[in-house]
């Protein structure tokens, strides 16, 4: 039973308008999450230029950044679950110098690191390995994503 239709159909016209708009914004999300999440590098841009293209400027910014955080802490948190004790077994005296700077600075570094456009997947498992908190992770990139999806997304919306 399609429980979207009803509410949708109500709006006459604009309904179906809405509803495609709506699974357009859900799949760009996903798909941007996906791809983010599974460390494919050089992805956001191409997705942020075509969702704004396809959704607009505003809903474009929106999907894109919210599915690029959702993919990023997903593989943040893997990372961190999986990979981080085996590396403070074997490197964990020589980690300490790291720890305490990502303690202090962690989240100005990651904010840096996202704005230059540092390889996703290095910056990523490099903060999973420290003790940076999952909130400064996300938050950090999401401001750090937000000025180049944004670019890309108004530059997409006014093909």
């Amino acid at each position: 039973m399609d429980l979207i239709s009803p509410i949708f159909g109500q709006l006459g016209v604009l309904g179906p308008l809405l509803q495609s708009e709506l699974l357009l914004g859900l799949a760009f999300l996903v798909l941007t999450a996906t791809l983010v999440g599974s460390g494919v590098p050089g992805v956001l841009m191409p997705i942020s230029f075509s969702s704004g293209a396809l959704l607009g400027g505003w809903l474009a910014i929106l999907v894109v950044v919210l599915g690029a955080v959702l993919g990023s802490h997903g593989l943040f948190l893997l990372a961190r679950r999986s990979l981080s004790e085996r590396i403070r077994k074997r490197w964990g005296p020589r980690l300490e110098r790291f720890d305490r700077d990502i303690t202090q600075r962690g989240f100005v570094y990651l904010l840096g690191l996202r704005l230059l456009g540092a390889p996703h997947m290095l910056v990523t498992a490099a903060c999973a390995l420290s003790p940076l908190r999952a909130r400064s992770f996300a938050l950090a990139t999401l401001l750090g994503f937000l000025p180049a999806v944004t670019i890309a997304a108004m530059a997409g919306s006014a093909v």
